[in-house]
């Protein structure tokens, strides 16, 4: 009966409990429940504050749960890991789990995420939510390799769902893997055809590949999705991809449709100011493509006043339209400056900085900086690399480029015979490369072999592509502009700039065209004031002054020409000037000049002349002369009535840039029955040549023999002359084809005259001469000089001056 009773108390005991905690527990979800009713109300941060309390007062799980879900709701991932300090993954359920696993993650405390997530998954191997959670984290963490594992894991459990492509389409993203996401993408909007977002990013992702036609037709199927600004970006994108393409694939077609495009979105009134900026900054990047230089420079600086610095790609495409405008300084500046930012452009197979660089150096004339940045740039760079698969070794281009560059700098350098000996070895090995084909006629070409040069351009263009053979093309109208073959080139020429692709050889063809073309205005001016017998007189000054018309297409051209003589004799001036107008005919290989004129003052006759050269190579031609009533006429024959007409003939040898000369005679037949006959010779030679620095040397020979007539004009039986003259230059670089050049010139030499002693004669002078771009020279210089007439030493004070201007 007792254990009957004591069983009664416990039951009744036992139910009185259950009762007691029936009743707490209905308090305690009545209050939470009117707390999370209270944030969908709005009241979100009270609604915090309430179950924070209540979790405090009871450590009630569900208030646990909907305070985990409200924190994160309202983004304080901190607070919600900093909830329960004393919890661990086996407190939690499955929804606060999955809560804090995404707390975590959002904190940026991806190894606690995975920690949650995993114990999800260990404790529910089914659990989706927690394979994707763990494949998101991976993917965060850069484990690839295990996100793909867990999402395959993902899939097994659930299958193909919209949330495990959004997973795989985020790791795509983060790998790179941009097929992989575009196979993604076009999943999803397939099972959600009425997701905007999904279908945006479709679009984002079509236009990023490229495949502008798809993006296209996703726009063209949904119109209502898509803005007006959206199909401007879209034109934006197409046209950048149009640009891109033909830089690459080296089709300016392409450039200019792109920049067509460009335009049309800059010119909407439906762009916006983000549209209208980037535009912007791509059009620098096709113009300069395109060698519209001024105009890329012009935007580029309007773009870097409003917006600051300029991104990379535009400060690129602006350093070569610097360059290209002939401001290498400024262009030296942005090159320095991108591979500072980041030096591994500097060496990219694609576009390496350091080549642009490079030129630049060059036109600016800095020399050694250039060579330094070549073995720099050596230096980094293996004779071969590795193919794109990573399997096959190749030839290096960067390395090829660099050997190449070594060439021409040799050249540029004064070094031109050690470039030619380096390029004969590298054609050696390599015969049949057409690219060494066209350096090899850059430098004979530089060296004054034209002839040589095509050659070696039509070598390189029948080894080249179709699709490349502009540069020998154009190297080969160069040459015959060089050695004088107008006749069907001019018609070459036009031909080829109204077809050619833009490059830096159809500007230099286009240049010199223009050059050799332009009219043409020179003068010179010579002032002595020696006290003896010269050729001319004592005292005397000269001048000249000549005016070419432009060549017209077969190379000719007229002229006109004005020279004046002005001396002192026995107190008497004496004064003649003449004035002639006259043709030069190119009959390639010969030039004849025929010109006529009237003399003033002491000679008032008529004159005229003739000069016929013929060029039979490119190191041999010769020259005959004929001036009848000629300029040369001393001034004291003048005076005395005496005229004379002169024939001259000249061999000229030209052995290669350092060194020519010639051999020539002269006879002059003067009214007063005395026939001056004379020979000649002489030869320049460069000692030195090394970027400012030039030395040269001539050596020179003379004689004549006279008639022994009575003449007030210096005229001795017989004469022999032997000198030399070494000359220092020192060019100063001002800008790009803009030089201050400085020479100091020592001469001695040996003089004999008959029935008197032999004499030394010497000479000392300084010039300056400014080249100031292809429109303009001058030069001007003072020398002081000892010279034996009738054995009468002469010390004579020259002052020259000339002027070279032409109309471009």
């Amino acid at each position: 009966m007792l254990r009957r009773l004591d069983s009664l108390w416990l039951a009744c005991l036992l139910t009185c409990l259950i009762a007691g905690t029936a009743h707490g527990q209905t308090a305690t979800d009545t209050q939470r429940e009117s707390l999370v009713v209270q944030a969908r109300q709005g009241a979100l941060q009270s609604a915090i504050e309430g179950l924070q309390t209540l979790y405090h007062q009871t450590r009630d799980e569900r208030v646990r749960e909907d305070l985990l879900t409200l924190l994160v709701r309202a983004d304080r991932y901190e607070d919600a890991l900093a909830a329960c300090p004393w919890c661990q993954p086996a407190d939690y359920s499955d929804a606060e789990l999955m809560h804090l696993g995404g707390a975590a993650r959002n904190a940026g405390d991806y190894e606690q995420a995975l920690s949650l997530f995993q114990a999800l998954t260990r404790r529910d191997p089914s659990n989706v939510e927690g394979w994707l959670g763990q494949a998101l984290v991976h993917t965060d963490m850069g484990s690839y390799t295990l996100a793909d594992i867990t999402l395959q894991q993902h899939d097994q459990v659930a299958g193909v769902t919209a949330a495990g492509l959004e997973a795989r389409g985020y790791l795509a993203a983060r790998t790179a893997d941009a097929m992989q996401e575009l196979q993604v993408r076009q999943a999803l909007v397939e099972q959600s055809p009425d997701n905007i977002g999904e279908l945006r990013a479709l679009y984002r992702l079509a236009v990023g590949l490229g495949a502008s036609p798809a993006a296209r037709r996703i726009m063209e199927t949904n119109p209502d999705v898509f803005t007006q600004n959206d199909r401007l970006w879209l034109t934006y994108y197409e046209a950048v991809t149009d640009i891109r393409l033909g830089i690459h694939t080296e089709q300016p077609e392409r450039v200019r449709s792109g920049l067509m495009a460009l335009n049309a979105v800059l010119q909407s009134e439906e762009a916006s100011q983000e549209l209208i900026t980037i535009a912007e900054y791509d059009k620098v990047v096709a113009l300069a493509e395109l060698r519209r230089f001024s105009e890329a420079e012009a935007l580029a600086t309007r773009l870097e006043r409003q917006h600051g610095q300029l991104p990379g790609y535009v400060t690129r495409a602006r350093a070569h339209a610097l360059n290209g405008l002939g401001r290498p300084g400024e262009s030296i500046a942005l090159y320095e400056g991108l591979i500072r930012q980041n030096p591994e452009r500097g060496t990219d197979p694609d576009d390496p900085l350091y080549e642009g660089l490079f030129y630049s150096y060059a036109d600016a004339r800095r020399y050694r900086e250039a060579d330094e940045l070549l073995t720099e740039w050596l230096a980094d760079e293996p004779e071969q690399r590795w193919d794109f698969t990573g399997t096959t070794r190749i030839d290096n281009p960067n390395y090829q480029k660099i050997l190449s560059l070594n060439i021409l700098l040799d050249a540029w350098r004064g070094r031109a015979g050690k470039a030619s000996e380096r390029l004969a070895t590298y054609q050696s090995q390599a015969p049949a490369d057409p690219f060494l084909w066209l350096l090899k006629g850059d430098v004979e070409r530089g060296r004054g072999w034209p002839r040589q040069a095509e050659e070696a351009y039509t070598q390189a263009e029948q080894l080249l592509a179709p699709y490349h053979r502009d540069a020998a093309r154009h190297g080969v109208l160069l040459s015959r502009l060089q050695r004088g073959q107008w006749r069907g080139t001019t018609a070459e020429i036009a031909r080829e700039l109204d077809k050619a692709r833009p490059s830096t050889t159809r500007d230099n063809l286009e240049r010199e065209w223009r050059e050799q073309r332009a009219a043409q205005l020179s003068s010179s001016l010579t002032r002595s004031d020696g006290d003896s017998s010269g050729s001319q007189a004592s005292r005397d000054w000269q001048y000249e002054v000549l005016l070419e018309g432009p060549r017209n297409d077969k190379g000719s051209r007229p002229f006109v020409q004005r020279i004046g003589h002005h001396g002192e004799f026995n107190g008497d001036s004496l004064y003649a000037a003449y004035t002639l107008a006259g043709y030069e005919w190119n009959l390639y290989p010969a030039t004849l000049t025929l010109s006529a004129g009237q003399g003033a003052q002491l000679n008032d006759d008529f004159l005229a002349m003739a000069e016929l050269r013929y060029d039979a190579s490119d190191h041999l031609s010769a020259t005959l002369g004929l001036e009848l009533n000629t300029t040369s006429t001393p001034l004291r024959a003048l005076r005395d009535g005496v005229n004379a007409d002169r024939y001259r003939g000249e061999l000229a040898y030209r052995r290669d840039e350092r060194g020519s000369g010639a051999m020539g005679f002269m006879a002059t037949d003067f009214d007063d029955g005395n026939l001056r006959q004379s020979l000649y010779g002489y030869w320049n030679q460069t000692l030195y040549h090394l970027d400012r620095w030039q030395i040269e040397g001539e050596i020179r020979a003379s004689g004549s023999r006279n008639d022994e007539v009575e003449a007030s004009y210096f005229n001795p039986r017989r004469d022999t002359s032997l000198g030399g003259i070494l000359s220092v230059h020192y060019a100063l670089p001002l800008k790009y084809r803009h030089s201050f050049i400085q020479t100091v010139s020592l001469g001695s030499g040996r003089y004999w005259q008959q029935d008197y002693d032999s004499e030394n004669t010497w000479s000392l002078g300084y010039r300056h001469r400014w080249d100031l771009a292809p429109a303009l020279s001058i030069e001007y210089g003072i020398a002081r000089e000892r010279a034996i007439y009738d054995g009468v030493p002469e010390y004579d004070n020259i002052v020259s001056a000339s002027l070279v201007w032409r109309f471009l």
